[in-house]
């Protein structure tokens, strides 16, 4: 089966603050945004997982289309790793704005630490760096984001309630 998107580890995304409420099957291929302002948040790119989304970092910079990469990648993190469909990049609702020359995984996302639980109550797994763990209580696995494949109008809410926008 062909992939519908291609992205490479290391790409940064500019995600919009003011589409949430647009469905997230909405095609953006004829607007650029290049007349909107401070309204983006941005991500990269750490591994596409196939069938387990875009495993992506959301940076706590708010800004325009026009920041500069240095000052994206050298931003906190708004919040854990997470997995995200690819329909914001394929119905371009997210701008691709650069690609990180030698990203390397593992010195700018710290994959090795970067944690995610999958399955259901009494039947949590833990994965990190890229490995099953094993299982894990349900109480340990409150520690830890759900692997959940968010949709960009879903990652957007999320965003803007974290910025508290």
């Amino acid at each position: 089966m062909q992939k519908l998107i291609e992205v490479k580890a290391g790409e940064i995304y500019a995600i919009p603050l003011f589409l949430s409420d647009e469905s997230s099957i909405k095609s953006f291929s004829r607007d650029n945004f290049k007349t909107r302002g401070k309204e983006f948040v941005f991500c990269r790119i750490i591994e596409d997982l196939s069938g387990g989304g875009l495993l992506i970092e959301i940076f706590d910079l708010v800004g325009t289309l026009n920041e500069d990469i240095t000052t994206i990648i050298s931003s906190k993190r708004l919040f854990p790793a997470i997995s995200t469909t690819g329909l914001g990049i394929l119905k371009k609702r997210w701008k691709k704005l650069y690609l990180q020359e030698n990203y390397d995984r593992e010195k700018d996302s710290q994959y090795s630490e970067i944690t995610l639980v999958a399955g259901t109550e009494d039947s949590y797994q833990l994965w990190k760096g890229g490995k099953g763990i094993g299982f894990i209580s349900n109480k340990e696995a409150e520690k830890y984001e759900i692997w959940q494949v968010w949709t960009p109008s879903q990652l957007e809410k999320r965003i803007i309630k974290k910025l508290n926008l």
